[in-house]
């Protein structure tokens, strides 16, 4: 449960209301043939449609090939695509052709903490906390970075600073948790994770430790009211899943099969959901019920060794 969040995070800020200003005028045909494509490439990334993204940085860039913000626009699709090749290349291309704008250099670090490359990662984003020194996405990569190294001192700096520039930060918050862990300081993660349910109410990774504190300290049905307001939120397998687990472990068997039966309509391929489910129906002397479940795990699994060892017990 007690895992670091590595969801870094990347940006690409447009600054287009203040296109038409008189300061900075755009004219129209730039504007419609460039920076629109652009909002527009934006938008289909953070709605996961990263191929769709692409076509449109790349319509901007026919008309404009060193706008930066569709260059790194398209690394960051790429790097969500799993292209490291290609997201290195344009987030290099983006730094050449906005030298002082921080976020590429920022990009680039994740790329590279992502593979292991943290000494290649960190002058990247120093270089861009010196260009951007009020960007909170900036001071919690290189959270991350320490984190990961083990410096867990300075990792808790940056944490909180970005947390003074974004106190609805929750991964910096939930990682800042995740560091007084690591120092044994557990007294000092819960009231973050307290804090990031309130802001962030369907944050998975801190309603699971948190909930999992209250179960370790008696207060199972704190526990149990936490999963149910979550799932409603943010209904994810792990969620149902450990509900199921509490609610077994406390005798309530009908709501402990709820859970799970929601956890395997939530995903009918999760293996580790159909098995829990599959053991519950045994338990409470549904035999064919479980044995259905068996038979459908060991037809996707043949060697899966929890459905081989329920199955003899038929």
């Amino acid at each position: 449960m007690e895992s670091m969040s590595i969801d870094y995070g990347a940006h690409d800020l447009l600054q287009t209301n203040k296109a038409y200003s008189e300061q900075n005028y755009v004219p129209f045909e730039y504007y419609e043939n460039v920076i629109e494509h652009v909002q527009a490439g934006h938008i289909l990334s953070k709605k996961g449609e990263f191929e769709s993204a692409i076509l449109r940085f790349n319509m901007a860039l026919e008309r404009d090939s060193s706008y930066v913000f569709a260059i790194n626009g398209l690394g960051n699709a790429y790097l969500k695509l799993n292209n490291l090749n290609k997201a290195e290349y344009y987030f290099k291309k983006a730094m050449h052709f906005g030298p002082t704008y921080a976020f590429p250099y920022n990009n680039l670090a994740n790329l590279y903490i992502t593979v292991g490359k943290n000494e290649e990662a960190l002058p990247l984003l120093l270089t861009a906390l010196k260009l951007d020194p009020n960007s909170s996405y900036i001071y919690y990569n290189l959270g991350n970075l320490y984190l990961a190294d083990g410096k867990i001192g300075s990792a808790q700096s940056y944490y909180l600073k970005a947390l003074d520039l974004n106190k609805d930060f929750c991964n910096a918050r939930y990682n800042l948790a995740i560091s007084y862990i690591r120092q044994k300081r557990g007294g000092l993660a819960i009231p973050e994770y307290e804090k990031i349910i309130k802001t962030c109410p369907g944050h998975k990774k801190a309603v699971l430790n948190l909930a999992a504190y209250y179960i370790r300290g008696g207060q199972v049905d704190k526990a149990l009211v936490l999963y149910r307001q979550t799932v409603i939120i943010n209904p994810q397998v792990e969620i149902y899943l450990a509900m199921g687990h509490a609610y077994h472990n406390e005798g309530y068997f009908q709501n402990e099969i709820e859970a799970y039966c929601s956890a395997v309509e939530r995903d009918s391929t999760d293996l580790n959901a159909m098995y829990y489910l599959a053991l519950a129906y045994y338990e409470q002397d549904m035999i064919i019920s479980s044995k259905e479940l068996c038979n459908k795990i060991l037809e996707a699994d043949p060697d899966s060794e929890e459905a081989l060892e329920l199955k003899k017990k038929f």
